[in-house]
């Protein structure tokens, strides 16, 4: 959705491309609560290859840019906010899968087969 607004065209004003982002970064605001990693990857990955299209040609931005490039900049926080909510998420899972993992450790040890095993509960 958000690729097919990404145009291939060499030669694109800055206009169009300061267009391009600012549709990516309004329908990423729409659909921030919906959006999971592979989505913000995607989209960060789009906005990288127009940023630096644009950085290419800074030299001919006009102060209208300018003021677009501003307006498109406020929609960051919400935007980081949201990525960094889903990297502490799976932060979480993680550090929890980890402690699992330790706990069946406990029991899915191999042992030799004359030997006995005690669960000391606490």
């Amino acid at each position: 959705m958000i690729e097919e607004s990404v145009k291939d065209a060499a030669e694109v004003s800055v206009k169009s491309l300061l267009d391009q982002l600012q549709f990516m970064a309004e329908s990423t605001i729409e659909r921030l609560d919906e959006m999971d990693e592979e989505d913000f990857e995607h989209f960060a990955d789009l906005r990288q290859q127009l940023t630096e299209r644009i950085v290419s040609a800074r030299s001919e931005i006009t102060d209208q840019e300018r003021e677009q490039i501003s307006y498109i900049l406020k929609f960051d926080q919400p935007i980081l906010q949201r990525m960094q909510s889903l990297k502490d998420e799976a932060g979480h899972w993680m550090e929890q899968q980890g402690k699992i993992k330790v706990q069946k450790g406990a029991y899915q040890q191999a042992y030799a087969a004359n030997s006995m095993f005690f669960d000391h509960r606490k």
